[in-house]
């Protein structure tokens, strides 16, 4: 009897403990279940409570920093971003667009011939790419000027540089000065050129305008602006002008004759001038050998027009000139020439003619320039230069 009792007040014990561990499984399934139903995480120590966040307010949470940081460098985009956070739409990642670098690249222009016909049509196509702002270029200095007809119209002679020099045309122009020589005396026609020799040579070198080379005064005009000139100075001044025209025409620079320097061409145009010496050391065929510029004609039926003429006369005066073609008697002997310069006789520039000092069959002169010394310089081709 007093075993039974024992044993049942054990089991009364165990039952107070499993009805006592029911409750507290109940009362934590309770609590629980009431944390669930607040949206409440279970919180740990230093944690925060963290509310519920709804899945429209995903992207809004994600994607609204990135649209304030952008904001200010691309407000297109950013407003497209803001869009779609409103709608509580999810914004989809678009490629952005791109183009090749062959379409970005600068056209380069096709020179026009019977078989570029389908590099005419890729040229055009390139031009048709529409860029975006982010994506211009700035052209280069160079191509700018090829496209802007402002920029590539030359500058005069006596002011372009070599920057402005324009770019060949064809190797066709790379001729002797002749050509050049002639174009240049057109220029004064119809204008008032009068014959001025006096000695005041620092102020004044027989040239109807400052010549200018690589930026200083190669030769002086008369300061009284009557654009008078005597025979050296008017054929240098020819050739000067010539020279520059040439080179702007092969694309080389006004300022380059030949890679002269300023000296050197002072001393070049002293020699045309024959003021360093008597006429045997001292003429135009002297001056274009010594700076590897052009040759001496040494026969006279080999003389052509824009050719360069010295001469000396039988009363020890001499002249210098443009030749243009040889005066012949009936048995087509050279008797004479005609030519373009600037003398007393004629009040200034002009065409005129002379003869040399050899007799007909009556044993008469014709005139007074002694042919045995003629001087004939002729300019050569950029190419033939020494």
């Amino acid at each position: 009897m007093v075993e039974w009792v024992r044993e049942g007040k054990k089991y009364a014990q165990k039952v107070k403990l499993l009805l006592l561990s029911l409750v507290l499984g109940i009362a934590v399934l309770g609590i629980f279940f009431t944390y669930q139903s607040q949206g409440i995480k279970n919180p740990g120590p230093g944690d925060k409570p963290v509310q519920t966040i709804k899945p429209g307010e995903i992207i809004k949470t994600a994607v609204q920093p990135t649209v304030k940081a952008e904001a200010k460098e691309n407000p297109e985009k950013a407003t497209e971003q803001k869009n779609a956070v409103d709608t509580g739409t999810e914004e989809k990642s678009v490629p952005r667009k791109t183009t090749d670098l062959a379409s970005r690249a600068t056209p380069v222009k096709q020179e026009h011939t019977a078989g570029t016909e389908s590099n005419e049509k890729t040229s055009a196509s390139q031009e048709k790419v529409e860029t975006k702002p982010e994506q211009s270029q700035s052209l280069p200095t160079a191509e700018k000027a090829a496209t802007d007809p402002e920029q590539n119209q030359p500058a005069p002679a006596s002011q372009a540089t070599p920057s402005q020099a324009p770019a060949p045309q064809t190797s066709n122009d790379d001729t002797t000065l002749n050509s050049y020589v002639l174009d240049v005396i057109d220029t004064y026609a119809g204008g008032y050129y009068p014959y001025l020799l006096n000695d005041d040579y620092a102020n004044y070198n027989g040239v109807t305008e400052n010549l200018y080379y690589q930026g200083k005064v190669l030769l002086k005009a008369d300061p009284g602006g009557s654009k008078a000139s005597f025979c050296s100075g008017i054929t240098f001044e020819v050739f000067f002008k010539a020279m520059q025209n040439r080179n702007i025409e092969l694309g080389l620079s006004p300022d380059d004759f030949n890679g002269m320097s300023f000296d050197q061409l002072f001393d070049f145009a002293l020699t045309w001038y024959a003021a360093t010496g008597n006429k045997e050391t001292s003429n135009v065929s002297i001056a274009v050998e010594k700076y590897g510029i052009g040759k001496r004609i040494t026969d006279l039926e080999d003389a052509r027009a824009g050719d360069f003429i010295d001469v000396s006369r039988e009363n020890y005066t001499g002249h210098t000139a443009v030749f243009l073609n040889w005066l012949r008697d009936q048995n087509g002997r050279i008797i004479g020439f005609k030519y373009w310069s600037s003398q007393e006789s004629t009040k200034g520039i002009s065409y005129k003619e002379e003869y040399f000092n050899v007799t007909d069959s009556n044993g008469r002169k014709y005139g007074t320039v002694m042919r045995d010394t003629v001087n004939i310089a002729r300019v050569s081709a950029v190419g033939d230069y020494q």
